[in-house]
């Protein structure tokens, strides 16, 4: 009986509605070629109030008992399954399974699984598997799997699985796997996976693996794996892998693995590796910077470059046009030390390994040192040599007695050497230093012969003096021209 009863009142309505259309008015300007009805209402095709000529009306109301298929839509259609406009849809939409129009669809669409465009799908579209459109995409698209558009991408797209665009994408995308464009991806683009754009990335990137483009890269990148660009990168990149440009890269790379570009313009950090073939700006490599032409600031634990100009700091800086010298020296308290110092000429690493012959006990020492080669003219405009220089130098030194030891026992020095030049393998030179010791070492008071003064702070011992330094130094040296008639752009040769 209840069946029968239910059955019933949808004759009753169906007939109704069937009545209806013999008011239906003609709307040709604004619904094209379709006639317009306020309701209608569907079992499913051709069961429902327009009957087998539903291809032919727009409806304000619409409603799908199971499913409909209808010309087009003008306001708000429900359907237990699919919702299908053959011309358009237009106006709020709500589907257990699908919203799809051959058309355009602007307005509101949610679906259980896909909301499908023909032409352009505009407005907020929410759907359990995915936004597509044969055309444009743009507004508010959430999908569990996919947003894609076959033509442009714009908006606010949040996905579980990719969004993705054969045209450009713009906006903000956010992906649980891919945001991914065949020409410019702009704006803001976070996902669990990659951002790609196979022609141009601009604005702002954040991936859980990489960002890539085949084209130019720009803006803010920072992701869990790398930033990948085949031609440039400019802006600010960040990875805790690698960010890599095949062609030319400009403005701060920051990585904890790899920095790589064939051209680097501007900055790059990384905690492995900084390498290019032609560097202008500066690099800080935690273990190598390598660059077959740089100019500029390099500084890492090696440096290399067939040709360099400007500055470094390392352990050891290997140039082609640089120096590479072998030092011996004596210092007060009777530390022998022993360097190999790299660099330019101008401006010049040593590393540095020393034993203390007055003692009793054997006390080694190992540092780094960094310093700066001036003609003597540039310190003392009196006097004029091409053999005599100016070494102004840092130094900082750990020491350790009979066995290795971390504990600290460090002296840090400045050395102002003056020295002579006898021909392009052999130098001698000497001079005051003026040495902070820090140390937790008590019997490390005897490093020095005395104090200009010794205070205690927090476990540790500080003794202040002034010293000396002499030493020879050996292998290709060359004379440097006066600071003052130099015409560059960093100041170091």
């Amino acid at each position: 009986m209840k069946n029968n009863f239910a059955l019933s009142i949808i004759a009753i309505l169906l007939f109704s509605f069937s009545a209806s259309s013999l008011l239906a008015q003609r709307y040709e300007n604004r619904y094209g070629d379709l006639e317009y009805r306020k309701w209608r209402l569907t079992l499913i095709n051709p069961i429902g109030t327009n009957g087998i000529a539903t291809p032919r009306y727009t409806a304000k109301y619409s409603i799908n008992l199971l499913g409909g298929y209808h010309g087009g839509l003008n306001g708000l259609e429900i359907g237990t399954l699919y919702n299908y406009n053959k011309e358009y849809a237009s106006g709020f939409q709500i589907a257990g399974l699908v919203n799809a129009t051959s058309g355009y669809a602007e307005g509101v669409g949610l679906a259980g699984l896909i909301n499908y465009a023909g032409s352009d799908l505009s407005g907020i579209q929410i759907a359990g598997f995915g936004n597509i459109s044969k055309s444009n995409i743009e507004g508010l698209q959430a999908a569990g799997a996919l947003n894609y558009a076959s033509g442009d991408l714009s908006g606010l797209q949040g996905s579980f699985g990719a969004n993705i665009a054969r045209g450009d994408v713009e906006g903000a995308q956010i992906s649980g796997l891919l945001n991914i464009s065949q020409q410019t991806m702009s704006g803001l683009q976070i996902t669990g996976g990659a951002n790609v754009g196979l022609d141009n990335m601009e604005g702002l990137m954040i991936s859980g693996v990489f960002n890539a483009a085949k084209g130019d890269a720009s803006g803010l990148f920072i992701t869990g794996g790398g930033n990948i660009a085949s031609d440039n990168m400019e802006g600010l990149m960040i990875s805790t892998l690698f960010n890599v440009s095949s062609e030319y890269s400009s403005g701060l790379m920051i990585t904890g693995g790899l920095n790589y570009s064939r051209y680097q313009e501007g900055l790059m950090i990384s905690a492995g590796a900084n390498i290019t073939q032609e560097m202008e700006g500066a690099q800080f490599g935690g273990f190598l910077n390598y660059a077959t032409t740089a100019t500029g600031l390099q500084v890492g634990i090696i440096n290399i470059a067939s040709e360099f100009e400007g500055a470094s700091v390392g352990l050891l800086s290997l140039y082609g046009n640089g120096r590479k010298n072998f030092d011996v020296r004596y210092s007060d308290a009777g530390f022998t030390d022993i360097g190999i110092t790299t660099g330019t000429h101008r401006v010049y690493n040593m590393a540095i390994l020393g034993y203390n012959t007055s003692f009793d006990r054997n006390v080694y020492r190992f540092g780094l040192g960094v310093g700066l080669e001036k003609n003597i003219n540039d310190s003392f405009r009196k006097i004029e040599s091409e053999d005599l220089f100016v070494n102004q130098e840092f130094t900082v030194m750990h020491h350790f007695e009979e066995d290795w030891s971390k504990k600290t026992n460090l002296i840090f020095s400045y050395k102002y050497l003056i020295g002579n030049r006898f021909n392009s393998g052999l130098s001698l030179y000497g001079g005051p230093t003026y040495n902070i010791q820090v140390t937790r070492v008590n019997s490390a008071n005897d490093y020095t012969w005395y104090s200009l003064w010794s205070p205690e702070w927090n476990g540790r011992k500080y003794r202040m003096w002034v010293g000396f330094t002499v030493g020879v130094r050996f292998f290709k040296q060359k004379n440097l021209p006066l600071l003052d008639d130099y015409d560059f752009e960093y100041g170091w040769d």
